[in-house]
């Protein structure tokens, strides 16, 4: 108890320090007194909300200088976001992984903090991120410091083609664009069965379709090359590690009303934003004639989005599958 006590002193002096150090930095004056109040009232505030370590809320996260190309993305997807995404949609996905409130889920692709804060505010089990975009993984880190949300999440850049997990060690997976950029899906495929403990599943969301040149343009902006497959291959690397398949759902037509809706907003998001830089405005209209090619082939089914809900058998399945009968 002295402990604890002592260590939440020590963390209220260093905010009082803080902010003696801001208010020096931008030339203002400083009141003890008024600071110290200020500190008491967010800390009573946060344990008003029942923050988990609400004595963090002490402390504002560094300011994170967003790149021209995430500003672009965020006027046009939503904050925090690089594609079409629905909040809603992205927590009720949770419920579809069967988890309990101890489980632990594995996150791969996020692309921003928005499917984060999403997947988090649902799920108040332990979450590994594994993002293998070099442009968003600091986006993805400062969005889950802003969430608050503390040791429980834990975020690594990763290699998509290379990474090996740890066995039997997640309850749950979700996977968001992560097959549709993957050059060798079957390693990818066998990582999700290691890494699943018998009975979990896993949430896969991904393009599919069959190839065109048409795709060059579409996914021109992509953060990587794309590698879109057909369906079929899809489900056949699943079944060739065990995989079984629960549900396979046709999100095309859903995914193309959100892209739709974000370029209607697009243009009262930019009288909001007001002048936007140079870099930015052209990172803007190169997503936006890409997205012109891409939803025009979701249009004509030339290209689809599906959602694959996947279970890693049992153990006694798996024993009886390999099992010979008499």
């Amino acid at each position: 108890m002295a402990a604890a006590l002592k260590a939440l002193f020590d963390k209220r002096k260093l905010a009082l320090t803080q902010a003696r150090f801001r208010a020096w930095w931008d030339g203002a004056d400083f009141n003890e007194e008024t600071a110290l109040a200020e500190i008491e009232a967010k800390l009573a505030a946060a344990n008003d909300r029942g923050v988990e370590g609400a004595d963090d809320e002490l402390f504002d996260p560094e300011p994170y200088d967003m790149p021209p190309r995430l500003r672009a993305l965020a006027l046009m997807w939503g904050d925090g976001r690089v594609r079409p995404g629905d909040s809603a949609d992205e927590a009720a996905v949770v419920a579809r992984l069967e988890l309990g409130a101890e489980a632990t889920v594995a996150v791969l692709g996020p692309g921003g903090p928005a499917p984060l804060t999403a997947y988090a505010g649902v799920h108040p089990g332990a979450i590994d991120v594994f993002e293998w975009r070099e442009e968003t993984v600091d986006a993805v880190k400062h969005g889950a410091l802003v969430a608050k949300l503390g040791a429980r999440v834990a975020i690594s850049r990763i290699d998509l083609e290379a990474h090996v997990f740890k066995p039997a060690h997640y309850d749950g997976l979700l996977s968001i664009d992560d097959f549709a950029y993957c050059s060798y899906p079957p390693h990818l495929t066998q990582q999700i069965m290691k890494c699943l403990k018998p009975g979990g599943r896993a949430v896969i969301d991904s393009y599919v379709g069959l190839p065109t040149a048409a795709f060059a343009t579409a996914f021109a902006t992509a953060f990587a090359e794309p590698h879109v497959r057909a369906h079929g291959d899809l489900l056949q690397f699943f079944a060739d590690v065990g995989l079984e398949v629960v549900s396979d759902e046709d999100l095309t037509d859903a995914f193309l009303t959100l892209a739709r809706d974000g370029f209607k907003r697009l243009s009262a998001q930019l009288a909001e934003a007001g002048d936007l830089d140079v870099i930015a405005a052209r990172e803007m209209a190169w997503e936006a004639e890409a997205w012109r090619t891409r939803m025009h082939l979701l249009a004509q089914r030339r290209l689809e989005r599906r959602r694959f809900v996947l279970r890693k058998p049992a153990e006694d399945q798996a024993e009886n599958a390999n099992t010979p009968s008499e």
